[in-house]
């Protein structure tokens, strides 16, 4: 059941509002290859979707890899890669994102750079119905630490156990449950034998009665 004393929600904005995490993935293991780290897009998005950028290849590739050239190109690509294949919303998305905010205060907690959040909600045409945003850059641990969910809760003026978060990768639903918020899971598939650490797990948005 979700908590009916629920006064604001928390979206992580790759994959779960916008269509940009499979962008994200496909960019980072490709660069993991070419640095002699082998991991499919899919399990990037499963296990890191919203690790800080520069943690997540900090812990995966060796130490002479210079991370600050890796993440220079990683926006270049992911630049380029948006500006040819557009913004698209995850199905339903803003749809949800609209009904909610007659209701609740709503805010973004996303791995991503503000500058790329910024431009992700214009080009939704979203900016307005949220509240505040937050993004690792302003915190000093990234998802699973529940750092950056504190940040947005208190901008938000809301007690984080009013919270609800809506994450779609592991690290940011271990950091929701580890702010005290509530937090709903939405992942491609329910099936299999991963144990998402979430208080509710969907397939689609639409799925979301609150």
């Amino acid at each position: 059941m979700i908590n009916k004393q629920i006064r604001s929600i928390i979206f992580d904005m790759d994959g779960v509002i916008s269509d940009t995490q499979k962008n994200h993935s496909q960019i980072e293991s490709q660069l993991l290859s070419e640095n002699g780290v082998n991991i499919t897009p899919e399990k990037i998005t499963q296990r890191y979707s919203g690790v800080h950028t520069k943690e997540f290849f900090t812990s995966l590739l060796p130490e002479d890899i210079d991370i600050a050239k890796i993440l220079s190109e990683k926006w270049e690509i992911m630049e380029k890669m948006t500006r040819v294949s557009g913004i698209n919303e995850i199905q339903g998305s803003v749809e949800l994102i609209k009904s909610l905010s007659k209701k609740y205060s709503l805010g973004v907690a996303s791995a991503s750079p503000l500058s790329f959040i910024k431009i992700v909600l214009h080009s939704l045409q979203i900016e307005s119905y949220f509240d505040i945003i937050t993004s690792a850059e302003e915190v000093t641990k990234g998802k699973p630490e529940p750092d950056i969910f504190l940040l947005a809760a208190k901008r938000l003026g809301t007690d984080p156990k009013q919270c609800l978060v809506i994450e779609d990768g592991i690290s940011g639903m271990i950091g929701a449950k580890n702010a005290g918020m509530f937090c709903i899971g939405l992942v491609s598939t329910t099936s299999g034998d991963t144990d998402y650490p979430a208080d509710i797990v969907i397939t689609k948005l639409n799925q979301i009665k609150i």
